[in-house]
Protein backbone atom coordinates (compact mmCIF):
# COMPACT_ATOMS: atom_id res chain seq x y z
CA UNK A 1 0.00 0.00 0.00
CA UNK A 2 1.02 3.57 -0.57
CA UNK A 3 2.03 5.49 2.56
CA UNK A 4 -0.75 8.06 2.06
CA UNK A 5 -3.33 5.30 2.01
CA UNK A 6 -1.91 3.83 5.20
CA UNK A 7 -2.12 7.21 6.87
CA UNK A 8 -5.72 7.67 5.71
CA UNK A 9 -6.58 4.24 7.12
CA UNK A 10 -5.17 5.41 10.46
CA UNK A 11 -7.51 8.39 10.41
CA UNK A 12 -5.28 11.14 8.98
CA UNK A 13 -6.99 13.81 6.92
CA UNK A 14 -5.65 14.95 3.54
CA UNK A 15 -4.70 18.28 5.12
CA UNK A 16 -2.66 16.54 7.85
CA UNK A 17 -0.89 14.37 5.27
CA UNK A 18 0.01 17.40 3.11
CA UNK A 19 1.26 19.28 6.18
CA UNK A 20 3.41 16.29 7.23
CA UNK A 21 4.85 15.94 3.71
CA UNK A 22 5.69 19.62 3.62
CA UNK A 23 7.41 19.43 7.01
CA UNK A 24 9.52 16.48 5.89
CA UNK A 25 10.50 18.15 2.61
CA UNK A 26 11.50 21.36 4.40
CA UNK A 27 13.57 19.39 6.90
CA UNK A 28 15.39 17.54 4.10
CA UNK A 29 16.22 20.84 2.37
CA UNK A 30 17.64 22.22 5.63
CA UNK A 31 19.63 19.03 6.22
CA UNK A 32 21.09 19.18 2.71
CA UNK A 33 22.04 22.85 3.14
CA UNK A 34 23.64 22.17 6.52
CA UNK A 35 25.52 19.18 5.08
CA UNK A 36 26.99 21.39 2.34
CA UNK A 37 28.16 23.92 4.94
CA UNK A 38 29.77 21.14 6.97
CA UNK A 39 31.33 19.73 3.78
CA UNK A 40 32.96 23.02 2.75
CA UNK A 41 34.09 23.72 6.32
CA UNK A 42 35.66 20.26 6.47
CA UNK A 43 37.48 20.91 3.21
CA UNK A 44 38.88 24.18 4.57
CA UNK A 45 40.00 22.40 7.75
CA UNK A 46 41.70 19.65 5.74
CA UNK A 47 43.48 22.20 3.52
CA UNK A 48 44.76 24.08 6.59
CA UNK A 49 45.83 20.80 8.20
CA UNK A 50 47.65 19.84 4.98
CA UNK A 51 49.53 23.14 5.04
CA UNK A 52 50.51 22.55 8.67
CA UNK A 53 51.67 19.00 7.90
CA UNK A 54 53.68 20.30 4.96
CA UNK A 55 55.32 22.85 7.23
CA UNK A 56 56.08 20.11 9.75
CA UNK A 57 57.89 18.18 7.02
CA UNK A 58 60.50 20.88 6.46
CA UNK A 59 62.84 19.88 9.33
CA UNK A 60 62.52 16.22 8.33
CA UNK A 61 63.29 17.06 4.72
CA UNK A 62 66.45 18.86 5.77
CA UNK A 63 67.97 16.19 8.01
CA UNK A 64 66.59 12.78 7.07
CA UNK A 65 67.62 10.36 4.37
CA UNK A 66 65.10 9.21 1.79
CA UNK A 67 63.99 5.95 3.44
CA UNK A 68 63.14 7.50 6.79
CA UNK A 69 61.74 10.61 5.15
CA UNK A 70 59.33 8.66 2.94
CA UNK A 71 58.29 6.56 5.95
CA UNK A 72 57.36 9.76 7.79
CA UNK A 73 55.62 11.15 4.69
CA UNK A 74 53.58 7.94 4.39
CA UNK A 75 52.60 8.03 8.08
CA UNK A 76 51.62 11.72 8.01
CA UNK A 77 49.70 11.32 4.74
CA UNK A 78 47.89 8.25 6.07
CA UNK A 79 46.87 10.04 9.27
CA UNK A 80 45.67 13.06 7.29
CA UNK A 81 43.85 10.78 4.85
CA UNK A 82 42.01 8.99 7.65
CA UNK A 83 41.07 12.33 9.22
CA UNK A 84 39.80 13.58 5.87
CA UNK A 85 37.81 10.39 5.25
CA UNK A 86 36.32 10.55 8.75
CA UNK A 87 35.18 14.13 8.21
CA UNK A 88 33.73 13.57 4.75
CA UNK A 89 32.17 10.13 5.31
CA UNK A 90 29.84 11.18 8.09
CA UNK A 91 28.32 14.13 6.25
CA UNK A 92 24.92 13.10 4.95
CA UNK A 93 22.95 14.48 2.02
CA UNK A 94 25.94 15.07 -0.25
CA UNK A 95 25.71 14.66 -3.98
CA UNK A 96 28.15 12.50 -5.92
CA UNK A 97 29.66 15.68 -7.39
CA UNK A 98 30.74 16.76 -3.90
CA UNK A 99 32.57 13.47 -3.34
CA UNK A 100 34.20 13.63 -6.77
CA UNK A 101 35.20 17.26 -6.15
CA UNK A 102 36.67 16.38 -2.77
CA UNK A 103 38.44 13.35 -4.21
CA UNK A 104 40.19 15.50 -6.82
CA UNK A 105 40.78 18.89 -5.21
CA UNK A 106 42.14 17.83 -1.82
CA UNK A 107 44.85 15.48 -3.18
CA UNK A 108 45.88 18.17 -5.68
CA UNK A 109 46.17 20.73 -2.89
CA UNK A 110 48.10 18.22 -0.78
CA UNK A 111 50.43 17.55 -3.72
CA UNK A 112 51.00 21.27 -4.29
CA UNK A 113 51.67 21.92 -0.58
CA UNK A 114 54.24 19.17 -0.31
CA UNK A 115 55.95 20.12 -3.59
CA UNK A 116 56.30 23.73 -2.42
CA UNK A 117 57.67 22.65 0.97
CA UNK A 118 60.19 20.24 -0.60
CA UNK A 119 61.39 22.97 -2.98
CA UNK A 120 61.74 25.34 0.00
CA UNK A 121 63.63 22.76 2.06
CA UNK A 122 65.89 21.92 -0.90
CA UNK A 123 66.76 25.61 -1.15
CA UNK A 124 67.50 25.66 2.58
CA UNK A 125 69.67 22.52 2.24
CA UNK A 126 71.58 24.25 -0.55
CA UNK A 127 71.93 27.54 1.36
CA UNK A 128 73.29 25.95 4.57
CA UNK A 129 75.26 23.33 2.64
CA UNK A 130 73.75 20.50 4.69
CA UNK A 131 75.13 16.99 4.32
CA UNK A 132 71.75 15.72 3.19
CA UNK A 133 71.10 16.04 -0.55
CA UNK A 134 68.00 17.58 -2.08
CA UNK A 135 64.82 15.54 -2.36
CA UNK A 136 62.57 15.11 -5.37
CA UNK A 137 59.62 17.49 -4.86
CA UNK A 138 57.35 15.64 -7.29
CA UNK A 139 58.08 12.17 -5.96
CA UNK A 140 57.58 13.30 -2.36
CA UNK A 141 54.37 15.14 -3.29
CA UNK A 142 52.98 12.23 -5.27
CA UNK A 143 53.75 9.77 -2.46
CA UNK A 144 51.98 12.10 -0.01
CA UNK A 145 48.94 12.63 -2.28
CA UNK A 146 48.54 8.93 -3.15
CA UNK A 147 48.80 7.75 0.46
CA UNK A 148 46.53 10.61 1.53
CA UNK A 149 43.71 9.56 -0.82
CA UNK A 150 43.97 5.79 -0.21
CA UNK A 151 41.75 5.78 2.95
CA UNK A 152 39.10 7.75 1.06
CA UNK A 153 39.19 5.33 -1.90
CA UNK A 154 39.01 2.33 0.45
CA UNK A 155 36.00 3.88 2.16
CA UNK A 156 34.31 4.54 -1.19
CA UNK A 157 34.90 0.98 -2.37
CA UNK A 158 33.61 -0.46 0.92
CA UNK A 159 30.50 1.69 0.59
CA UNK A 160 29.90 0.40 -2.94
CA UNK A 161 30.36 -3.17 -1.78
CA UNK A 162 27.83 -2.68 1.04
CA UNK A 163 25.26 -1.14 -1.28
CA UNK A 164 25.59 -3.97 -3.86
Amino acid sequence: MIKKEKLRMKGWTDEEIIKAEHSLETELKHDAHFSKIVFWTSLVIVVIANILVSLMLIPFLIVLNKTILYSIVVILAGVMGFLYTFLIRDIGHLDRKHHVLAGIIIPLIALANVVVMVVASNQFIKDVQAENGPHSPWLTGIVFAVVFIIPYLIDLSRGRLRSS
